[in-house]
């Protein structure tokens, strides 16, 4: 929740990337995604959803189970798919989904294999790395939540894993709350408001949701009985809400419950809009199987990523605000947009479904890179969007990793003397050298990722150069928008509510703050439009790629970085 993107968990894994291709190709065939470009793009160096099932492929490992097809033939007709021949591949999609039922499992045994190689070389890390987030997308896409697994690792590896303990006992644990069947949950809101709503929704209950007007049957333990004591409080035109779900864990109850509830306000809401009602904030979710360690959870949805709203930060973004609105100079279209973004990022955040957060900050992205000359808004945001972020790109990861390297002990720091705290310490290969060498054993996740970013830093002319770590954040950026787009349309389009939303959103949230602070930031030094600054960006990017995307060239760039956490 606290970290920057990159090193959040993946949205897809080989397994999930491959069933939403099925899932697109299927949408084509029935005529429901128009354009084959959002699977394939046109143009060589294009990239889409086909070329992320490509990288899927080349993972190693992989954990996908060949067995009727081939890697190697699916691999070639991913490469050679079309809109004539793509059934075939349906087909072969549909054969590797069944031939793949066990792949929790599969991930899980081979973690414990690596596990039990106790190979701290960069090969087999790296393996550990690719597994993990193969491991955790999939538990994702089978419906834990990503707080519960959050929860349980830090519980289980963290909190508890002291130095006499056994680390494979801690496994074990571990693997029996992920690999489990799904449990049955209660979940009980707490809903005030008028007989007409009460005598609407009692037509519409059904087994599976039941209205109360008390709880009844349930003893917490201690600590949590003084709010049940309080959520239970008896009151005029107060009901409670009691939904049966059946799902991976508490969070995912609350999500499934809640998904539930919207559904039945949806139909009391066409009828009663006027009438009063309020769900409360906090609401009851009780495992069916253990009720007395039932506990008390937020009636919100959480996105990913922590951003600054230190009092400090929040002077100066509104501070400069005004200098953009009352210059005269900048265009009134420029002022517009950054005031619309501004807005839609608000009603974002401040929106209680996902859809409308998802919607919000789409319409806040979309507007500022939108233009009146008939250019494809989308094709705009890919190519401006990306020049922006590959601006602020590295040097955001390589200052995110020298704020970790700078919480050393004084000691440990004296080990590394090419380290002075200062993004040039990484044009130095001193210093990946010296943290391999005297960090490894103590730091063994600081020194990985250290040496990670020291073999995306290619060599080039013997100064390091970022080209390769780009090219792949760019092509990452490209697919990705392309697949926003792609729900987006469902969204407005088909009234979808059954896509991977909260992560979406929670990028979606990340890019339109970004750039919006890029643009302030750039609009408060110079008294252009947001043309210009888009311009300025390709201008600067373009000399940059020339001269090989030099390190030093790129820690020289001006970017906003302080208001990521």
């Amino acid at each position: 929740m606290g970290t920057i993107d990159s090193y959040r968990v993946r949205l897809h894994n080989p397994l999930t990337v491959m069933e939403e291709l099925l899932y697109c190709l299927q949408e084509y065939k029935n005529g429901r995604i128009k354009h084959f470009h959002t699977i394939k793009a046109k143009e060589a160096k294009k990239h889409a959803l086909i070329d992320e099932c490509i990288q899927s492929l080349a993972l190693d490992p992989n954990y996908l189970n060949f067995g009727s097809i081939s890697q190697k033939y699916l691999n070639t007709i991913f490469k050679n798919i079309d809109e004539h021949n793509y059934l075939k591949v349906i087909s072969c999609l549909n054969v590797l989904k069944k031939e793949n039922e066990n792949y929790l499992s599969d991930i899980i045994v081979g973690l414990k294999q690596l596990i039990a190689t106790n190979d701290n070389s960069m090969a087999i890390l790296e393996k550990i790395d690719i597994t993990l987030n193969i491991l955790l997308s999939q538990l994702i896409a089978i419906g834990y939540s990503k707080g519960y697994l959050y929860k349980i690792a830090y519980g289980i590896f963290v909190n508890t894993l002291t130095q006499d303990k056994e680390f494979d006992t801690h496994f074990d644990i571990f693997e029996h709350k992920i690999n489990h069947s799904p449990k049955e949950f209660t979940v009980i809101f707490r809903m005030d408001t008028t007989d007409k709503v009460y005598n609407a929704i009692t037509d519409i209950v059904s087994e599976g949701f039941q209205l109360e007007d008390t709880i009844q049957g349930i003893e917490l333990t201690a600590n949590r009985q003084g709010e049940f004591n309080n959520f239970n409080s008896q009151h005029t035109n107060r009901k409670f809400l009691k939904c049966i779900v059946t799902t991976t864990d508490y969070l995912s109850a609350l999500k499934r419950a809640r998904s539930i509830l919207s559904e039945y306000l949806d139909v009391v809401n066409l009828g009663l809009s006027d009438e009063y009602l309020n769900i409360h904030n906090r609401v009851l979710v009780v495992d069916n199987d253990n009720p007395a360690f039932g506990a008390f959870q937020n009636n919100v949805n959480i996105l990913d990523g922590k951003y600054k709203v230190a009092m400090d930060h929040y002077q100066q973004f509104t501070s400069k605000m005004p200098v953009i609105l009352n210059n005269t100079i900048i265009p009134i279209e420029t002022k517009d947009k950054i005031k619309s973004a501004v807005r839609y990022l608000r009603l974002g955040n401040q929106s209680t479904e996902v859809e409308h957060k998802f919607i919000n900050y789409w319409i806040g992205l979309e507007y500022l890179f939108s233009n009146y000359e008939g250019q494809n808004t989308i094709n705009r945001i890919k190519d401006h969007f990306i020049n922006a972020h590959a601006r602020a790109y590295v040097k955001r990861n390589c200052f995110a990793l020298l704020k970790d390297i700078n919480q050393l002990s004084t000691e440990d720091k004296e080990k590394i003397p090419a380290f002075t705290n200062e993004l040039n310490n990484f044009l130095n290969t001193e210093l990946y050298a010296q943290i391999d060498s005297q960090l490894s054993t103590q730091y063994p996740l600081l020194s990985y990722r250290t040496k990670k970013l020291s073999m995306w830093f290619n060599q080039n002319g013997g100064r390091l150069s970022a080209t390769k770590y780009l090219a792949k954040h760019k092509v990452n950026l490209e697919i990705h928008f392309t697949r926003i787009y792609r729900l987006r349309n469902e969204i407005i389009h088909d009234a979808a509510t059954n896509t991977n939303n909260e992560h979406i959103a929670s990028n979606l949230r990340y890019y339109l703050t970004f750039i919006l602070n890029e643009i302030i930031d750039y609009l408060h030094t110079y008294d252009v439009s947001i043309e210009d600054y888009f311009i300025s960006n390709e201008i600067e990017i373009g000399n940059i790629e020339l001269e090989g995307n030099l390190l030093s060239d790129i820690f020289n760039i001006n970017c906003s970085l302080d208001f990521i956490n």
